[in-house]
């Protein structure tokens, strides 16, 4: 009975035999229901339409990692994620996500109401920090090196760190029918401006281009925007290096309506599976792990002169 779109017939078949004598009490019991047509035939009277197969609209569910090679390159994000082809790990794999994990601890901490300081940041690298892949020499120096962060940032931003508001948010942007775009939010916490900013924490020269952060945190905005129905101010990128830049931008409103339909001309793509290799040689070439097997990369003036 679940299975009916549109109509469901009721029926029992009388007779004599002891088989049959009986009707079922549940005909009895749906017969008596308001709801229910006891016209005999009545939805065989209806005009019909041409019998077609149902066609559903596959939902598309990216995280910002995907979505950014989606946007920078469809062949690179197909070769990723529909392939299945790993890069090379790198030795230091963990070090950025060990100081986000300890900088969440401090801030969902002071959420709660308990401000950490500079001296517990020796017991945040020791809790948070993992590089399995890093010989014993490397370790060391990337337990140093997340130690002086730590240390860094309590100095630099300590008086800030009351001012959290959420820490580690977890955001979805629903664009169109059928896409939505997953995200987590490392830091929003209030100016002394009183202005709402949503904050990134950079690490290490492997970070992802600016520009690319720039429409990652305008995509965190609208998921923010549409979980709670607070526009956010700024966008701010906290570079937890030594000789790191932060920067801070006020959203830009005609981005946040760009990035949407960007995302909209992604999701549609990948679910026609379009997704050609990039025209020419340009600089996301130069940093692709799969380039050799995407095209050869163009000589140089001195490599033809060799």
């Amino acid at each position: 009975m679940t299975r009916s779109q549109k109509y469901l017939n009721l029926t029992f078949s009388p007779g004599d035999s002891k088989l049959y004598k009986n009707r079922s009490p549940l005909f009895d019991h749906c017969s008596a229901q308001t709801w229910v047509s006891t016209r005999p035939g009545s939805a065989r009277a209806t005009k019909k339409l041409t019998p077609s197969p149902r066609h559903e609209t596959p939902h598309v569910t990216l995280s910002f990692s995907e979505l950014k090679y989606l946007f920078e390159c469809p062949y690179s994000f197909k070769m990723r994620f529909l392939y299945g082809f790993n890069p090379p790990l790198h030795e230091a794999l963990g070090y950025g996500k060990g100081l986000h994990d300890a900088l969440a601890e401090v801030h969902k901490k002071a959420a709660a109401g308990q401000l950490l300081d500079e001296s517990q940041a020796e017991q945040l690298v020791e809790t948070h920090l993992h590089v399995p892949f890093a010989y014993p020499e490397l370790k060391r120096n990337l337990t140093r090196a997340a130690i002086k962060a730590i240390r860094r940032y309590f100095r630099t931003h300590g008086e800030e760190i009351s001012r959290t508001v959420h820490s580690e948010k977890q955001i979805q942007v629903h664009v169109g029918e059928g896409i939505t775009v997953d995200g987590r939010i490392d830091l929003i916490r209030k100016l002394d401006t009183d202005e709402l900013a949503i904050v990134d924490f950079k690490s290490t020269d492997r970070a992802q281009a600016e520009e690319v952060t720039r429409d990652q945190l305008h995509v965190y905005a609208l998921g923010y925007s549409e979980l709670t129905g607070e526009n956010a101010d700024l966008i701010e990128v906290l570079n937890l290096d030594e000789e790191g830049r932060n920067t801070r931008e006020e959203i830009e409103g005609s981005l946040l309506n760009g990035i949407r339909s960007d995302i909209q001309k992604a999701g549609e793509s990948l679910r026609k599976n379009q997704l050609p290799r990039l025209p020419v040689w340009c600089s996301h070439c130069d940093r692709c792990d799969f380039a050799t097997l995407c095209r050869d990369k163009p000589r140089t003036g001195i490599d033809e002169h060799n």
